[in-house]
């Protein structure tokens, strides 16, 4: 897939037709510091204040139904007012304190968005102030959790490229309104579309800080709703994806076998079993009921996360919006994507249903988040698919062909054997590691990514940008050796390809490619459309300067770096535009 025309480096920088009015931006002080909505601690702790009080009046409440319908019907003596009205207080007085703890949260929680990074500080007794700069940021999503909902709050989460559940920057919480000023601005800072200005912008009079120099774009009050949509998943559709998913068929099946299992013991050996049916029902029903909470549980992961689910496309990136009880309103920059994996379970064939993921650096956290979050389409026909590469997957470097980059896609879905340039596992190691699946586990190489696929039943594709590596890997083991094959894992921010069991002088020979872009190609080719003026300025004047150079220049051969002639100026350097590969007629 192609990828579309290339938008200026960032975010469009002017107002547009898809900019609604501007938004009210929270109040400042005069140094830019905000702080978030009264209501976030209690939003954070309502399910410590409502245990609390459950166990506090649960036995209070108890004994004075007791003493109002008698002794007996309450199961005890009953209580006096003066009672009540003593464990009324107690209660009373620990809630007083835990809304003044709830109010010094507040009032020492504040963020600011600064020229060169946001900060963030937090805590009262223990104090912290953490720091993203602009250049490390991947994304910025607006999150919608269901009892922030109710009251019309947000939450804006800031991914860093670092990954892990410590590196995203949460301004919890805001009105849904001022959030999504907040966000705007983020992203236009980010890109360099916006001069610099205070949060506060928008309500200086509020604010009490010094007049502003005037909005840079029009704010829009629901950002997750502009943009041309290009497809939504409908619920029918997603119903039957979710109850024909893999985890889900799997634990019906076992919920269906464990009973048939045990009924077939009882009427093979019914003398073994006289007088104990009833403790075998028992054992029975105890084993699957467990099966049964995690059948409902695994339906509504699925369903939950995937309510609603629609996709546009939009100067940011690709914009996504699901969830049912908490929505969330994610974009997906396409400079950050690192890899894109196409999956299609085997129940899912018969429809021609695909599922899309992306490999992003920043969606770390926890692993169920991570999983959450990296989903670009959780079930569609292959035109779908197709729509969503058209943003979010990087050009394979075919000149510009949407449809032989089409073609190469269907090709490492639906393929087999070497049908468009693939190498697969040998046949004297197919009866070891792939039984069915030797001709179909392999990859092939373009320009600019490697694609590698795998299975029969279960199909699945990665595509990885070479200059998107950070790790390549080779190993062996004695098995292996005998056999003459390796496995190769290629490591990238947010995912892993593996290749296992092919020849081993074809991965020694893709070892060395990719190596040589690990090494080379990712630092010389690091051009993001995130960057800022001055950073891409400054990169390009580098990447000049190293191929000026003998020895740049051939570190750029040496890792296929291509490079390109510039606009024209006299004395212009060529820059870095696409790679290529030498071992590319290995593919």
């Amino acid at each position: 897939m192609s990828a579309p025309a290339p938008r200026p480096e960032g975010l469009a920088s002017g107002p547009s037709p898809e900019d609604g009015p501007i938004a009210p931006a929270p109040a400042a002080d005069d140094a830019g510091w905000v702080r978030v909505h009264p209501a976030s601690p209690w939003i954070r702790g309502w399910v410590m204040v409502a245990t609390f009080l459950f166990f506090a009046l649960r036995d209070v409440v108890e004994r004075w139904i007791g003493g109002l319908f008698g002794a007996d019907a309450g199961g005890g003596p009953g209580v006096d007012g003066r009672g009540l009205l003593i464990g009324g207080g107690i209660a009373l007085g620990v809630l007083l304190l835990v809304g003044l703890a709830f109010f010094f949260s507040w009032w020492f929680t504040r963020f600011r968005i600064g020229a060169e990074e946001i900060e963030l500080k937090q805590g009262w007794l223990f104090r912290s102030r953490r720091q993203m700069h602009y250049d490390r940021l991947q994304a910025v999503d607006l999150q919608h959790p269901l009892p922030a909902r109710l009251i019309g709050l947000a939450v804006v989460k800031v991914e860093a490229a670092d990954g892990g559940g410590d590196s995203a920057l949460e301004l919890a919480y805001l009105p849904k309104a001022q959030a999504a000023a907040v966000r705007r601005q983020i992203l236009d800072r980010a890109s360099g579309a916006a001069a610099a200005r205070p949060v506060s912008s928008a309500a200086p009079e509020a604010a009490g800080g010094p007049a502003a120099a005037g909005p840079v774009r029009g704010l829009p009050v629901d950002p997750e709703e502009q943009g041309p949509v290009l497809l939504r998943v409908p619920a029918g559709r997603l119903i039957g994806s979710v109850l024909l998913s893999s985890t889900v068929m799997g634990l019906l099946g076992a919920v269906v076998a464990v009973p048939a299992v045990l009924s077939l013991l009882l009427l093979l050996f019914p003398d073994a079993n006289a007088g104990e049916e009833a403790g075998v029902w028992a054992v029975t029903l105890g084993s699957t009921f467990p099966l049964l909470f995690s059948l409902a549980g695994a339906v509504w992961s699925g369903l939950n996360k995937g309510w609603g689910f629609t996709v546009r496309d939009s100067s940011d990136g690709l914009r996504l919006r699901y969830g049912f009880t908490e929505t969330v309103s994610q974009t997906v920059p396409p400079g950050r994507v690192q890899g894109v994996e196409i999956s299609q379970p085997l129940f899912w064939r018969p429809f021609g249903w695909h599922r899309v993921k992306v490999s992003v650096a920043g969606y770390g956290g926890l692993e169920a988040e991570g999983r959450r979050r990296d989903v670009a389409l959780p079930v569609g026909p292959w035109e779908d698919v197709l729509r969503v590469l058209q943003v979010v997957a990087p050009d394979p470097g075919l000149g510009g062909d949407a449809r032989a980059a089409g073609e190469l896609m269907r090709t490492a879905m639906t393929g087999s054997g070497e049908e468009g340039g693939f190498r697969h596992v040998p046949r004297r190691a197919a009866w070891w590691w792939h039984w069915l699946t030797w001709r179909r586990h392999g990859y092939t190489l373009t320009p600019t990514l490697l694609v590698v696929r795998h299975g029969r039943l279960s199909r699945s594709v990665q595509t990885v940008q070479h200059e998107r590596l950070q790790a390549v890997a080779l190993t062996q083991g004695p098995v292996q050796r005998r056999l003459r094959v390796a496995t190769l894992r290629v490591h990238m921010a947010g995912g892993t390809a593996r290749l296992r069991g092919l020849d081993e002088d074809v991965l020694a020979e893709l070892f060395e490619v990719e190596s040589r872009h690990a090494a080379v190609s990712r630092r010389l080719t690091d051009r993001n459309r995130w960057m800022l003026p001055e950073e891409l300025e400054r990169f390009e004047r580098r990447t000049a300067e190293v191929a000026r150079t003998e020895v740049g220049r051939a570190e750029m051969a040496a890792a296929g770096v291509v490079p390109m002639e510039t606009s024209g100026r006299p004395g212009d350097t060529p820059l870095v535009a696409t790679t290529e590969h030498r071992g590319e007629e290995t593919a």
